[in-house]
This record gives C-alpha cells, structure tokens and sequence, in this order.
C-alpha cells in the first residue's frame, strides 16, 4: 500500500474511532442524566423507552470500537523464533 493510501487509511480509522467513541460518551451522559439529574427525568415520560435507546446506542458504539480493535489495530502475536 502506498504511503498516501495508507496514511488516509489511518486517518479515516481514527475519525471513525473518534465518531463511536463520541457517540459512547454521549450515551453515558444521557444515561447518568437520566439516573441521577431529575431534571432529566421530568421532561420525559417515557423514561425507560428513553434509557433503553441510551443503553442500546452504548452498547452499540461499544461494540464497533471492540470490533475495530480485533479486526484493524490488533497487532499480531510474535512468531516463535526457531533459531532458539
């Protein structure tokens, strides 16, 4: 791979890392607003409808970074080496 594709590979890895990590944190702050803000609480009814989509998008984006992480930036294990 040349060096201009692979430095735009990397940068399209990171701002796509970036985007599902932006994407965990907002989830987390909407969860914790949630449970513990009651101003949170009185503007929606639907409280647990509105928990579970948190949830739902903090498992998603949590799912993308582990799958990115074993598919992308996993470095491979060390081969033995036989001159030993």
């Amino acid at each position: 791979m040349s060096s201009i594709n692979q430095r735009v590979s990397t940068q399209l890895l990171r701002a796509t890392i970036s985007r599902f990590e932006a994407d965990r944190q907002e989830a987390l702050a909407v969860i914790e607003l949630y449970l513990n803000a009651a101003v949170g609480v009185g503007e929606h009814p639907n409280l647990v409808t509105e928990l579970h989509a948190a949830v739902r998008n903090l498992s998603d984006a949590e799912e993308a970074l582990e799958t990115l992480q074993r598919n992308f930036l996993e470095v491979a294990p060390e081969q033995p080496n036989d001159e030993e």
